[in-house]
């Protein structure tokens, strides 16, 4: 047996297309389904009891009580979330529920408090009752209460049962609270949420009371305290300030003036050593010349802060200008003019002793203030070292400083917060508003009957898609030509409808039927060994009544296999076979032999179920010589076949009586193949009818002899086991298969197991209405 195709799995994926055609396919489960869970729908909302919700409507303004000591801070986001969420909170708490009860007086009627129950519910606590009451109970003595206590112990039963009935809602992104809560008696409703906003309101008026008093006392504590710590946080920085040597005058600290100090006087002392020194090289250079060449070299130009050798280098200048006024005049060689040279001489040579001096002036002022700044660079390098020393001191002081500075802002803040307070306490006010007071509902909210109903017609839609796709995947029956394919490996050749009664059992005119050779006549033709031609008849077949219907196109399709098969071949001899009686195979036989022989080919129907004669009876030919007589060789072939007149087709009927014992045994003889050899010589196709697989082994005899088989299934009764099993046990018969068809099918049902795009619809279009 050949597998079937692999399809790529990629995984279990929900197929809805398939979900819905078992839900076509079951129909009568998805009404009785959708029907009882709307009746259920139904009773439940008859029994339930009407429930009404009220609401109130509070907001939040800033923070609410117990928040007071977050002040001095910023409002972020987040602080705002949490305030609100904990206002959710108060909202919620045991305190303000115990409140309400106390003012609406609920803990002395406790009835207001228990909600009426449905009938599933009361069915429900009915049964747990009865479990209960099976179950041992304990054994203890009873306790006594005390008046008080039991009424502590009813207050907070009433508490807890009003906090689960209590829903709080937020209003989007809002601070403002919605309070809401739902019984069975709306005027009851409204009070209770009224309750809850003058309680959350009172809490809060009293709250913020409460939290400024016990802030102010805190404060008042921590500002004595803070205040002590300033004042130690001062004092400590100016005892180190004095201590380390960090002491200021005009806002300046007294060693970093002496550096500032010691910088200027050493500039000053720089420059002035530059000065001196320029001085006295130039004084060197001079005082080194020859007397002449001092003078020459403009000796008397050069400029000493001497008043002595500023009045030498005068007179020089004045005989220098004599000399040029008696060289002009008289002449060098003058007696004047020499005179005036060694004058001029002997005043050059008392000025150079001056410059002499000078420098040996100006060299020991230079030594002395090299000495002095030096000195003043030694005193500056000292007063940094220790400057260095003082910076972590200096640090040090800072951070002092620092903490005193701080301490005395928070001592700033906590007065300005004091004084609020005070006014808090003076003039107390709720940061809360009630934005809205509740009436009495009027509609009830539950139960919702469109949302019920809708719910339980979609459950029950839901439970009968369950049982349906349950259903289908317990039904191991072929139903569809994958179906048949994927089990059987072989080509599906169609579906054939199922046809009906008068069809399926279609008589002979009554004409005809008259015009039949009596039986007597025959027996004395068969006893004499004279046997004639049979008269030949007529039969109304159905496939050629409805030549458009589906049924004929099937056969159509059948036809067209077997020519396929038959290429190359002189005479075919196609066998139509099932697994069970009673699937339609002598139906298929009969109608592909007619639809076949009306085209104009020679065609030979032989009745080969030798045990039941079925083709025979239903041709109305039971009767005259048949396959009994050539397989016995009695009577020929050509003496065996009758024509059937108004398409052609010969036939030959069985003969065999369906009490013979032996009727299957004729089969295995040698002359039915040779039968077959001649049928191949003499017709196009014969048709040969056989015996069902599954009760008998006639079919299988004749395989060797037999060039094709067509397999006849019954839609939706074959098990795909035992076709697989039938198949795979018989490789003969496996290969001899040209195809299967599925009969007898309900085209109407069959539209609920196939896609739409699996036939295209194409049958409504080609076929007849009466298909």
């Amino acid at each position: 047996m050949l597998p079937a195709p692999s399809q790529d799995k990629t995984g279990p994926q929900l197929d809805f297309a398939a979900i819905f055609a078992a839900m076509r396919r079951n129909k009568r489960i998805m009404f009785l389904s959708v029907l009882i869970a709307v009746g259920i729908g139904a009773v439940h909302v008859q029994t339930s009891p009407r429930s009404y919700l009220a609401a109130t409507e509070v907001m939040i303004i800033e923070e609410f009580a117990g928040s007071a000591q977050n002040f001095n801070r910023p409002a972020t986001l987040a602080q705002n979330e949490i305030t609100l969420d904990s206002a959710r909170k108060v909202l919620e708490s045991q305190k303000l529920a115990l409140a309400v009860v106390d003012a609406l007086d609920l803990h002395a009627r406790p009835e207001v408090l228990s909600s009426e129950s449905s009938l599933a519910r009361q069915g429900i606590e009915t049964m747990r009752g009865l479990i209960l009451g099976l179950l041992p109970a304990e054994q203890g003595a009873p306790t006594q209460i005390d008046p008080d206590t039991a009424e502590q112990l009813a207050r907070m039963s009433a508490a807890d049962t009003l906090r689960q009935g209590i829903e709080v809602r937020r209003e989007g992104r809002s601070s403002v609270f919605s309070i809401r809560y739902t019984s069975n008696n709306p005027q009851f409703a409204a009070e209770v949420v009224n309750a809850y906003g003058q309680a959350f309101l009172a809490d809060q008026l009293i709250g913020n009371v409460e939290a400024s008093s016990s802030v102010l006392d805190w404060l008042h504590d921590r500002l004595m305290v803070i205040q002590e710590n300033s004042a130690q946080a001062a004092l400590k920085a100016e005892e180190f300030r004095a201590r380390s040597g960090l002491l200021t005058v005009a806002g300046e600290s007294i060693r970093v003036q002496t550096i500032s100090q010691l910088n200027s006087d050493l500039a000053a002392a720089t420059v002035e050593l530059a000065q001196i020194r320029a001085l006295k090289t130039v004084y060197a250079e001079l005082s080194e010349l020859d007397p002449i060449e001092f003078v020459r070299s403009g000796a008397a130009g050069v400029r000493v802060p001497a008043a002595e050798f500023a009045a030498g280098q005068q007179r020089l200048l004045d005989l220098q200008q004599s000399l040029d006024d008696v060289e002009r005049r008289q002449g060098p060689g003058h007696s004047a003019a020499i005179r005036l040279r060694a004058q001029i001489e002997r005043e050059g040579s008392t000025l150079q002793r001056e410059i002499a001096s000078l420098y040996e002036t100006t060299r020991n002022a230079a030594r002395v203030k090299e000495a002095e700044v030096e000195m003043l660079r030694a005193s500056i390098e000292d007063f940094s070292n220790e400057n260095l020393q003082l910076a972590t001191a200096r640090v040090e002081l800072q951070s002092l400083e620092r903490q005193a500075g701080i301490l005395d802002a928070l001592n700033e803040t906590y007065l300005m917060r004091m004084k609020d307070l005070e006014q808090t306490q003076t003039f107390p006010v709720a940061n809360v508003r009630v934005l809205s007071v509740s009436d009495v509902p009027e509609k009830p909210v539950a139960p919702r009957k469109t949302i019920i109903m809708g719910f339980m017609l979609l459950m029950g839609t839901m439970v009968g898609g369950g049982l349906s796709v349950l259903r289908d995947g317990r039904e191991k029956v072929i139903r569809t030509s994958d179906a048949l394919y994927d089990a059987s490996g072989r080509p599906f050749l169609g579906y054939l409808p199922m046809l009906t009664l008068n069809e399926v059992k279609a008589l002979p005119e009554p004409q005809e039927a008259k015009a039949r050779p009596v039986l007597p006549r025959y027996n004395r033709l068969r006893k004499s060994g004279t046997c004639q031609q049979p008269d030949p008849f007529r039969y109304p077949f159905p496939a050629l009544k409805h030549p458009r219907s589906h049924y004929t196109e099937t056969l159509r399709n059948i036809r067209n296999a077997c020519e396929t098969s038959a290429l190359g071949k002189s005479g075919y001899v196609l066998g139509i076979v099932s697994l069970r009686p009673g699937e339609g195979k002598t139906t298929l036989a009969k109608n592909l032999a007619a639809l076949t022989a009306v085209s104009g080919s020679s065609v030979l129907l032989v009745d080969g179920d030798v045990r039941t004669s079925g083709m025979s009876q239903r041709l109305g030919q039971s009767e005259g010589v048949g396959l009994r007589d050539v397989l016995q060789g009695t009577a020929a072939m050509h003496n065996a076949i009758r024509k059937e007149t108004s398409t052609g087709l010969h036939f030959m009927s069985s003969g065999f009586s369906p009490d013979d014992a032996h009727a299957g045994d004729s089969l295995y003889s040698s002359r039915f193949r040779d039968m077959l050899d001649e049928a191949r010589s003499r017709y196009a196709l014969t048709i040969v009818d056989l015996a069902p697989l599954g009760p008998v082994s006639d079919a299988r005899a004749l395989l060797p002899a037999i060039d094709g088989l067509v397999m006849v299934v019954e839609w939706g009764r074959m098990p795909i086991g035992l076709l697989q099993k039938t198949l795979s046990m018989d490789p003969v018969l496996y290969k001899k298969i040209l195809g299967i068809t599925l009969s007898k099918t309900n085209m109407t049902s069959l539209r609920d197991y196939t896609r739409l795009d699996e036939t295209g619809n194409y049958y409504d279009v080609y076929a007849s209405k009466h298909a």
